[in-house]
């Protein structure tokens, strides 16, 4: 990981400064302590220097007091009570110097020399403190040369101890030790300098090495976390980041590349829902666009329906009239003319009542007025009590009306007075449109498979185009082998059974008869069926 090799660097580096640190603290330490050392041994050597100037004055002092000079005795109490403070301060001074030593190892040779030699140089300045003592109050010596020698042997010599070489050696030792020392002080300054140097020339080095390193390690994976973010923001989603290690810049890489990847399937989505919704629009502008074609079929149809069933209408009604003005107009009929001519009109009015059932049914339709009530219904009722009223008007046809009914009695969700105004446009187009002598068969099936009930009706009639098959079910169509076969008519009847249909949820539809004539067909689901009655 890239954090665990920076981890490692600055410890490194912190490791090696504490120890460059560390060396230089000990060094300075090693300094500090030959510079006290020194200074010690420069007070020392200042102590025994000062110790001889005293002995001098003392000596001066009891030179004067011999010759007679009267000088003040207590001059001589002074300086052997200073004397003997400064050996005191000389063997505490020593005593810190060889403490010193100890804690360094070194050899107390020197210390238990100048111990001796302060111990004695004591017992000597006690000597000649009660010596001196006594000189005030002495007659002046008549020979002044021995006088001096003796002062001079006195204080020369005490105890059997030359002073001068005490003192002399004392300072030559403690000047050696303040060389000695000095030399070692400088010694520990040269090292502080060279160490400090050397580590800051170490430390610079590896961190001009580290910064290199790392510099060189982070360029190129930033470069190419760069170069992916500019990616993305400039909408390269399908970019990923490649040729990371392992680290942190590696799962950051991976993390971008999960972010692309996730924005590339939100955008992906979102396109694919713009396309559903263009397509949409489109589908419901092409829809409304049909729409507003049919609207306009059906307005130029409406016009044309209107025209046909004012058309239709006149036909009857003057057909009406004219029978009524032929029978007013006649001077003479019999009863039999007079029936005929009640009979041509009471046919007619069945036409025009016929043609008026339409319009109104139309009219409803167009009121979205087919309103259906949903309920249980028997399916071989309804269609028996279509087939038993239509066998009347099979009679005035001509044409022979057989009723096939299932072995099983359907029951349908529908509704009951629907379903027979269907039955019966199905029944009524097979007779108006059947030869003379030929033969309706109304059968009805069920369908297991499927649960449907199905009712088909058979005729031998003019029968139908398959190309025209379509078109039968609009309003106000019909076709040239209808109108040839019968003027009548105003092409409403299979429009509303559609209608009708479609409420009930089933489907009605028409195909030609093998053998010439037309087949009507009328399907709705079944709830459940019964053995019949």
């Amino acid at each position: 990981m890239f954090s665990r090799r920076l981890r490692l660097a600055f410890l490194l580096m912190g490791s090696l400064a504490v120890a460059l640190g560390a060396m230089a603290w000990w060094v300075a330490r090693e300094a500090d302590h030959r510079v006290l050392r020194g200074r010690l041994a420069a007070d020392l050597q200042a102590g025994l220097l000062e110790l001889s100037t005293e002995k001098l004055r003392l000596q001066t002092w009891s030179l004067e007091m011999l010759m007679g000079a009267a000088p003040d005795p207590t001059i001589g109490e002074a300086i052997t009570g200073s004397m003997i403070e400064r050996i005191a301060a000389l063997r505490a001074t020593s005593d810190t110097a060889e403490r010193l030593d100890r804690a360094r190892g070194k050899d107390p040779a020197q210390h238990a020399r100048r111990r001796a030699a302060l111990a004695t140089l004591q017992e000597a300045v006690l000597s000649l403190r009660a010596q001196v003592a006594a000189l005030p109050g002495q007659l002046p010596p008549h020979d002044l040369l021995a006088a001096w020698g003796r002062l001079d042997a006195l204080f020369s010599t005490a105890e059997a101890t030359d002073l001068r070489q005490i003192l002399r050696a004392g300072i030559r030792a403690e000047a050696a030790s303040v060389a000695e020392e000095r030399v070692a002080a400088d010694a520990s300054l040269r090292r502080v300098r060279v160490i400090v140097a050397a580590g800051t020339a170490t430390l610079v080095t590896l961190a001009l090495a580290l910064a290199l390193l790392f510099t060189a390690a982070l360029r190129r994976p930033v470069q190419r976390l760069r170069d992916g973010a500019a990616a993305l923001a400039q909408g390269d989603l399908d970019h990923r980041i490649g040729g990371m290690a392992e680290d942190e810049f590696g799962e950051l890489a991976a993390c971008m590349n999960r972010m692309s990847a996730d924005l590339a399937r939100s955008h992906a989505a979102e396109r694919a829902l713009r396309a559903g919704l263009e397509r949409e629009v489109a589908s419901r502008t092409q829809d409304l666009s049909h729409a507003l074609d049919e609207l306009a079929q059906a307005e130029t149809q409406r016009r044309q329906l209107l025209a046909d069933i004012g058309h239709e209408l006149r036909t009857p009604a003057t057909v009406i009239r004219g029978e009524v003005e032929v029978a007013l107009r006649a001077r003479s009929m019999d009863e039999a003319g007079h029936r005929e001519v009640l009979a041509r009109i009471r046919e007619t009015a069945l036409e025009l009542g016929v043609l008026v059932e339409d319009v109104l049914v139309l009219a409803s339709a167009e009121a979205a007025a087919l309103s259906v009530d949903l309920s249980e219904v028997q399916a071989g009722p309804q269609v028996l009590a279509v087939v038993q009223a239509g066998r009347v008007k099979a009679r005035d046809r001509s044409v022979a009306l057989r009723h096939i009914p299932a072995r099983e009695n359907a029951i349908l969700l529908a509704d009951a007075g629907r379903l027979r105004q269907v039955a019966g446009i199905l029944v009524d187009n097979a007779m108006r449109y059947g030869r003379t002598g030929s033969e309706v068969v109304v059968s009805e099936t069920i369908d297991h498979a499927t649960a449907t009930w199905r009712l088909e009706v058979l005729d031998r009639g003019i029968g139908v185009e398959a190309e025209e098959v379509p078109r039968l079910f609009e309003r106000g169509y019909r076709s040239a082998a209808a109108r040839e076969h019968r003027a009548d008519g105003t092409g409403l009847g299979l429009a509303i059974a559609r209608a009708l249909t479609d409420r009930l949820g089933g489907e009605v539809t028409l195909a030609p008869r093998e053998g010439g004539g037309t087949v009507a067909r009328l399907s709705l689901p079944v709830i459940r069926h019964e053995a019949a009655a």
